[in-house]
């Protein structure tokens, strides 16, 4: 049955934690997937246009720039796009508020950022 593998990486080059968050996968369908080495490889140039893109959404935010990538999902719906960068902002009105970066199979981002609370 599949329900999702949910694991943390240690960037050592940020000293920060990141949440990979597997929606609906088995851990074989996970390790499987060939853009892992890619993704890690691209990941710096990932975040930067994920906050280019952030940054248009909100260009008055001056928090925007320091937000650090804390999660990664990868969702089988494909709601999240073949991956997206996520970014914790703190708690809203709604609850603890994150704004996502999507990326198709060419690692190329979405323009539209969304939202998710919990």
């Amino acid at each position: 049955m599949s329900c999702g593998v949910y694991f943390t990486a240690h960037r050592a080059d940020a000293d920060k934690e990141l949440h990979i968050n597997c929606n609906d996968y088995t851990e074989a369908e996970i390790l499987a997937m060939p853009f892992w080495e890619r993704l890690a490889q691209e990941l710096d140039e990932l975040d930067r246009q994920a906050h280019e893109i952030l940054q248009k959404e909100f260009p008055d935010d001056e928090d925007i720039p320091g937000l650090a990538l804390t999660d990664i999902t990868i969702d089988e719906s494909g709601c999240y796009g073949t991956f997206s960068l996520c970014y914790d902002t703190g708690d809203s009105p709604a609850g603890e508020l994150y704004l996502n970066v999507s990326f198709d199979e060419q690692f190329v981002p979405s323009p539209k950022v969304g939202y998710d609370t919990f």
